[in-house]
């Protein structure tokens, strides 16, 4: 057989091309000019992206807090509520006093003050926190004459005043925000708030520290009893569920229906209208100003709920919140026929934080207390 010789094609020989040295130069130039602005891209771009990615997100993880150039780094944003009269201002600045000196260093407080008739002096007593507390924010919100009408009982360890119906009126008074922490102005907060703003409220309107004492009264509004009465003056507000039962307007349509029988005013009248949705914080969240912890554990021996003793005594010890109430408040006197004492630990305890105040002379003078030291 003949074979057939195939030749292979020729490889084209690859035509030089030689760079004239404004071509060279060019290039050169055009290099440098991408790898600079490969370098604003990773260096500058990504950066800003980076940051707007993490606060956009901060900002949506944190219930639409304003965050700004002054809030920016904090993790953790707590609304926080008081209702300032002309009284409680010194009490109040020492509260708050409390909080700053044991928040996180990444933890933010939003302070709003809910208050009527307050003089510009007593204004500029509670700026001061702010002024010497950078991580924190407090908003004015006038009340004006709102409950003027509302007869207010008497009690042998209370002086109210129209201020205290003010924290029924927050979920109307904050729209955009989904909860907040309303405090009477006697507390003592001794640690970072962010556990107990972080409390499970799911499908709850208020959770509070669970009460014993007025479990009596429930006869006088002929309603059937219940075990979850809460103290109001520590109160986690879950402002959406509020605004869905319409909880604010139910309070003032019971408190007008009762108003010349209710004896204790907010604690009756928002437990009768919310009590079904209602939880309450374990002790170690929040402690009543006991003498002493005998008086802890007769306390809790008496609510609904069984409570072991180690718990009473771990939260008596090392409270997140403590409470003045009755006649443990340290700035009021024993009303007369009182068989009491002093209490000794929140006299001391309150005074030990007034110290840490620009205002603790002051503040002995207006409750004519001497203190040795």
């Amino acid at each position: 057989m003949k074979k057939i010789k195939i030749d292979k094609p020729k490889k084209k020989k690859n035509k030089s091309y030689d760079l004239t040295e404004e071509e060279k130069y060019l290039m050169i130039v055009n290099i440098k000019h991408l790898k600079f602005i490969l370098q604003i891209f990773l260096f500058a771009i990504i950066p800003l992206i980076v940051i707007y990615y993490i606060f956009t997100k901060l900002k949506k993880k944190y219930n639409n807090n304003q965050i700004t150039t002054d809030t920016f780094g904090y993790i953790n944003f707590i609304n926080v509520a008081y209702s300032l009269d002309n009284y409680y201002h010194y009490i109040i600045h020492v509260s708050m006093k409390s909080i700053m000196l044991s928040q996180n260093s990444t933890t933010f407080i939003n302070f709003y003050m809910l208050c009527s008739n307050i003089t510009q002096e007593q204004k500029e007593m509670i700026d001061k926190i702010s002024l010497q507390h950078k991580n924190c924010k407090i908003t004015y919100i006038d009340m004006g004459n709102q409950f003027i009408e509302f007869n207010i009982p008497t009690d042998m360890f209370a002086s109210w005043s129209t201020a205290i119906f003010y924290r029924i009126m927050l979920p109307f008074l904050l729209p955009n925000e989904k909860k907040i922490l309303y405090l009477d102005g006697d507390t003592l907060i001794y640690k970072d708030l962010t556990k107990i703003y972080n409390y499970n409220i799911t499908d709850k309107y208020f959770v509070g520290m669970l009460e014993f004492k007025y479990i009596g009264y429930f006869h006088i509004y002929k309603i059937p009893q219940f075990n979850n009465y809460i103290n109001t003056g520590v109160l986690l507000f879950n402002l959406d569920e509020i605004r869905k039962g319409n909880i604010s307007e139910k309070f003032i349509q019971f408190y007008r229906k009762y108003n010349a029988k209710i004896r204790y005013p907010v604690n009756d009248a928002l437990n009768y209208v919310s009590h079904e949705k209602n939880g309450y914080f374990e002790p170690e969240y929040v402690v009543i100003g006991f003498c002493n912890e005998e008086d802890a554990y007769t306390y809790y021996n008496k609510v609904p709920v069984k409570i072991n003793n180690d718990e009473v005594l771990k939260a008596y010890k090392d409270p997140y919140i403590y409470h003045f109430i009755y006649y443990a408040k340290p700035w009021n006197k024993v009303p007369s026929g009182e068989n009491k004492t002093i209490c000794v630990d929140p006299f001391i305890r309150f005074y030990e934080m007034a110290r840490k105040t620009d205002y603790y002379y002051e503040i002995l003078k207006q409750f004519e207390i001497k203190v040795e030291g």
